[in-house]
C-alpha cells in the first residue's frame, strides 16, 4: 500500500479514514452504520482495523462489503511493512469507535503496543474518539481523567457520549456515541485541523489567535498564550498604552497596544479569558499573510519602511517600568543550552547540533550571550513579527500589535527580528530577490539605521529561534529541520563567523 505524498488542502473533504473498532457491544451495529457512511460519503475510502475483543462482536467478513480493507489490530509475522506506519500516514483521519475505557485508558496513558494504538499516538491526523461506556463509565474517575488528558492534545477530537439503553441494567444509565457522530465531529474540526500550521490563521502551541469583525466596521484580533507556552504576557500599563497609542497618528504603520479580556466566555473552540490581550484595529489581514500570498511590491515596501519608523518611535520612549530580557532570548538560550522542556524541540537542538558541529553550536551560544549582556538596552516591541502588523487594505496603513512582550533590550534586537523573517521568507520563496532585498532597504530606511556587519548573526539568531518554535509549537518534521541547517550553517559560518562592530 501507497502512502500519500501530499496533505489535503483546505477546502477539500475528508477522503481518506482509518476506523478502528474496539471491544464493545456496540460494534454489532457497525455493518448497518458503514453502510449508511458509504451512502453518504461515495468517495471516502475506508480502512478497518479490529482489535482482537471486537472480533467477540463483529466479524472481518461483516464489514469487508463496506470497507476498502478490514485488518487485525496485531502484528503480522509474514509482513515486512511497518503497518502503524502506513496507517498513520495514510489517514487523514483516525476515528475510534466504539471506543472502550479500556482502549481510551491505554491511549491517555501513552502505551503502544498494539498497531492501531502506536499509529493513533503518533499520526498528525484527527483522532475522533466516540466513547462507548457501561452505567457509571461518565462518573468513574478513570474516564474523567482520562478524558482530561487526551483534550489537551491538539489533533484530538472527543466526541460526547449521550445516554443509552444498558444491556445489563434495562435502564438508561450507559454512555454511547455514533459512528455518525464521530464522523460529524471531525467535519466540525476538519477545516481548522488542516490550518493547523498556520500560525497567522488559527495558533501555535505558542499563541492563539482569533480575528472577529466588530459593530464600528473594524476588526477585533484576540491573542491568548498558547497550551505549550511557559510564560503569560507582559502585564498592562494602561499609561504606557496611552503614550505608545498617541505616538504615530496618520502615519503609514502605527502602534497599537493591547487591553487585557477581563471577561470569560466561550467563542467557538478558542476560550477568551484573562489572559487573553484584545487588540481593535481596522485590519483583518497580517503582512505576513500578504506577502505570502502576493510576495513583495510597493504595499508591503510602505509598510516596511512604516515598520521601520514604529521601531524607531518605540525605542525613543523611556522603558518606565518596563523590565527583563525578551521572553524570546530565554526560549533561544534555554535551547542552546540543551534544557528546553520541549521533548520536539529537544531533538530538533540535538539534530541541528550535530549538523553544525560542536564550533558553530557554540559560535550560536556565544551570540546569544553577547546579546543577554548587552548593557545599551531600549524600551522594545520584542517580537515585531509580520503576522502582528494587522494591514487595512483600504488605507494602505498597518498597525503593529504590541504589548505581550514589551522588554528591554538591545536596539537591533527589534530590527533583527524584522530582518530575519524577511530573509527568511526570501529565502523559502519565490521571487525576484531584489524585490525582497528592497522590502530589507524599506525597513532600515525607515529605522534610519541598518545592522551593518552583525547582519549574518543577528539574523542567524532569529532563525534559529524561529527552528525552535516551530519544533515546539507546531510540530517535528525532519526535512524542514534538513533544510533548516543548510541555511544556518551558512549564516553562521560565512566569513569565518567572524564579529564584526555594529554599524552606528
Amino acid at each position: 500500500m501507497s502512502t500519500p505524498s501530499t496533505s489535503p488542502r483546505p477546502g477539500a473533504g475528508l477522503s481518506r479514514l482509518l476506523l478502528v473498532v474496539t471491544g464493545s457491544l456496540a460494534a454489532r451495529n457497525l455493518p448497518f452504520a458503514l453502510t449508511l457512511l458509504r451512502e453518504s460519503r461515495p468517495g471516502l475510502s475506508i480502512r478497518v482495523v479490529l482489535t482482537r475483543s471486537a472480533e467477540k462482536f463483529v466479524t472481518r467478513a461483516a464489514l469487508a462489503p463496506e470497507a476498502d480493507e478490514v485488518m487485525a489490530d496485531e502484528w503480522p509475522d509474514d509482513d515486512a511493512r511497518a503497518r502503524h506506519v502506513d496507517w498513520a500516514e495514510w489517514a487523514e483521519a483516525v476515528v475510534v469507535y466504539p471506543m472502550t475505557l479500556h482502549f481510551m485508558g491505554r491511549l491517555a496513558l501513552g502505551l503502544a503496543d498494539t498497531p492501531a494504538l502506536l499509529a493513533a499516538q503518533c499520526t498528525r491526523a484527527l483522532v475522533a474518539l466516540a466513547p462507548a461506556l457501561p452505567p457509571g463509565g461518565v462518573e468513574s474517575a478513570a474516564y474523567q481523567s482520562h478524558w482530561s488528558a487526551l483534550s489537551a492534545r491538539p489533533n484530538v477530537v472527543l466526541v460526547p457520549p449521550r445516554p443509552g439503553i444498558s444491556t445489563a441494567t434495562g435502564r438508561a444509565d450507559s454512555w454511547l456515541s455514533t459512528l455518525a457522530q464521530a464522523i460529524e465531529a471531525v467535519d466540525a474540526r476538519w477545516e481548522r485541523h488542516l490550518r493547523r500550521d498556520d500560525p497567522a490563521e488559527d495558533g501555535t502551541g505558542h499563541l492563539m489567535m482569533e480575528v472577529t469583525p466588530d459593530a464600528a466596521g473594524g476588526h477585533v484580533w484576540r491573542r491568548r498564550p498558547g497550551r505549550f507556552s511557559r510564560t503569560g504576557f507582559a502585564p498592562v500599563d494602561s499609561a504606557l498604552n496611552g503614550k505608545l497609542a498617541g505616538l504615530l497618528d496618520s502615519a503609514d504603520v502605527r502602534l497599537a497596544p493591547g487591553e487585557e479580556d477581563g471577561g470569560s466566555r466561550p467563542h467557538g473552540e478558542f476560550p477568551v479569558h484573562g489572559e487573553s490581550r484584545v487588540y481593535r484595529v481596522a485590519g483583518a489581514e497580517s503582512a505576513a499573510r500578504i506577502l505570502l500570498r502576493e510576495g513583495p511590491g510597493e504595499q508591503l515596501e510602505r509598510l516596511m519602511r512604516g515598520l521601520g519608523r514604529a521601531l524607531r518611535e518605540l525605542h525613543a520612549v523611556a522603558p518606565g517600568d518596563v523590565s527583563g530580557p525578551p521572553r524570546a532570548m530565554r526560549r533561544l538560550e534555554e535551547w542552546l543550552a540543551g534544557r528546553s522542556p520541549s521533548a520536539t524541540a529537544a531533538a530538533a537542538g540535538a539534530a541541528l547540533a550535530d549538523r553544525l558541529g560542536a564550533k558553530s553550536w557554540d559560535r550560536l551560544r556565544s551570540w546569544c550571550a553577547e546579546q543577554d549582556a548587552d548593557p545599551d538596552v531600549v524600551l522594545s516591541h520584542g517580537a515585531p513579527g509580520l503576522g502582528s502588523l494587522a494591514v487595512d487594505a483600504d488605507r494602505d496603513t498597518g498597525e503593529l500589535l504590541i504589548g505581550e512582550d514589551l522588554c528591554v533590550a538591545p536596539w537591533y534586537h527589534d530590527l533583527a527580528w524584522v530582518a530575519g523573517e524577511l530573509v527568511e521568507m526570501r529565502w523559502l520563496n519565490d521571487g525576484d530577490p531584489q524585490d525582497w532585498q528592497r522590502l530589507l532597504d524599506a525597513l532600515f530606511e525607515g529605522y534610519g539605521r541598518d545592522l551593518g556587519g552583525e547582519t549574518n548573526r543577528l539574523v542567524a539568531m532569529r532563525i534559529a529561534l524561529h527552528l525552535h518554535d516551530i519544533s515546539a509549537y507546531v510540530g517535528l518534521d525532519a526535512s524542514l529541520l534538513t533544510t533548516y541547517a543548510g541555511f544556518l550553517d551558512f549564516l553562521v559560518n560565512i566569513d569565518g563567523g567572524s564579529p564584526h562592530a555594529r554599524n552606528s
